[in-house]
């Protein structure tokens, strides 16, 4: 299947710049295999997107893509990987009574080594409110968990509802 081209206004941090990054679509992402085991047309993802059922949008590559957008009815994950396709920075936005998204929760992983085993995480779980919670987790070599709260501006955790074909806005590392 042939990329679709899509502008964008940064760069990856694989140094890829994503102003004409391609994008492919997939039914769901496999995580653990690292791989899509259904790939889509552009026709197969726009119908999903109108009936508000859930696809996936991978950029950069269809093999090692840069970030995969999960686009669902009433949110959209960003998994943004390195280059051994490990989960390194999660976020997950959700829909709220303003009809925006609001990004609730980011999760960032450290791996041991080249290995899958996820050395230690931080995830931040924001709320409209502005208060966030702050859990520091560390599995290697033992398991220790820190818990922190904190108050923070978060008017820049919104953004909109991404039309068909415009998730731009998702693929940013830095927020």
């Amino acid at each position: 299947m042939p990329p679709i081209e899509r502008p964008c206004s940064s760069q990856t941090s694989k140094g890829r710049p994503t102003h004409a990054a391609p994008i492919y679509y997939c039914k769901k992402w496999f995580t653990q295999k690292k791989y899509a085991p259904e790939v889509w047309t552009e026709a197969q993802a726009k119908d999903a997107h109108g009936r508000g059922q859930a696809y996936s949008v991978l950029v950069d590559s269809l093999e090692e893509p840069f970030c995969v957008i999960l686009v669902m009815a009433e949110a959209v994950v960003v998994d943004f990987f390195d280059e051994h396709l490990r989960k390194i920075l999660s976020y997950q936005f959700q829909l709220v009574a303003s009809g925006r998204l609001f990004l609730s929760m980011a999760i960032h992983r450290e791996f041991d080594g080249e290995s899958d085993k996820v050395a230690s995480g931080t995830s931040y779980g924001f709320s409209e409110d502005g208060k966030v919670r702050i859990d520091r987790e560390t599995f290697l070599p033992e398991h220790s968990l820190e818990v922190a709260h904190s108050e923070t501006d978060v008017s820049s955790n919104y953004e909109s509802v991404p039309k068909f074909g415009q998730y731009e806005a998702f693929m940013k590392m830095e927020r």
